[in-house]
């Protein structure tokens, strides 16, 4: 008689343990990722060819978000636009571009990641406008990059166009995709 591998002659696991793993995974995942405030901000217009996918307001609250209701499929074409701004909290002129922001060290700029296809966050100042192929099935993952996330947000536009003037004209941060097959 054969022997079963031992992680297979293991116990099941019991109802207070798994929950016990549910909660540990959440604590880890911490400010770091999560699809938390994902749902209200994110959406598809799948009733008209080419497909247009929009994150309105990004979460910039914390490093990575995914947005589980933009599901993005092997083969698909998908054309990236961004823009608008965010306030980075702190003192004096806050708004950034959420693209491309003026000042703050490298901070404070989007980014994007189709797992398998873009092969980690990219920056979304490089890729305006270009098409990417998806390889395998996905949700959109979009990235934010900051020291102090607790600060952020859409809040305090009154007076403060940014850093250099950079936010005049613009609205809040949006995120586009033109998807097609």
């Amino acid at each position: 008689m054969r022997s079963l591998h031992p992680i297979a002659r293991a116990r099941p696991l019991t109802r207070l343990s798994a929950l016990l793993v549910v909660v540990l995974a959440a604590a880890l995942a911490g400010p770091f990722m999560s699809t938390a405030g994902a749902s209200a901000s994110a959406s598809c217009n799948r009733t008209q060819f080419p497909t247009t996918c929009e994150v309105i307001e990004p979460n910039v609250k914390q490093f990575s978000t995914t947005y589980p209701q933009i599901q993005l499929y092997a083969r698909q074409h998908v054309t990236i636009q961004a823009g608008g701004c965010v306030q980075t909290g702190g003192r004096g002129k806050t708004w950034k571009r959420y693209v491309n922001p003026v000042g703050g060290f490298g901070l404070y700029k989007g980014y994007i990641d189709i797992p398998y296809t873009t092969f980690g966050p990219l920056p979304l100042w490089q890729v305006l406008n270009a098409e990417f192929t998806v390889t395998r099935d996905t949700p959109l993952i979009l990235d934010y990059d900051d020291d102090n996330y607790g600060d952020n947000g859409y809040w305090g536009r009154a007076g403060d166009d940014g850093t250099g003037d950079q936010c005049r004209g613009l609205g809040n941060a949006w995120v586009r995709l033109t998807i097609t097959n």
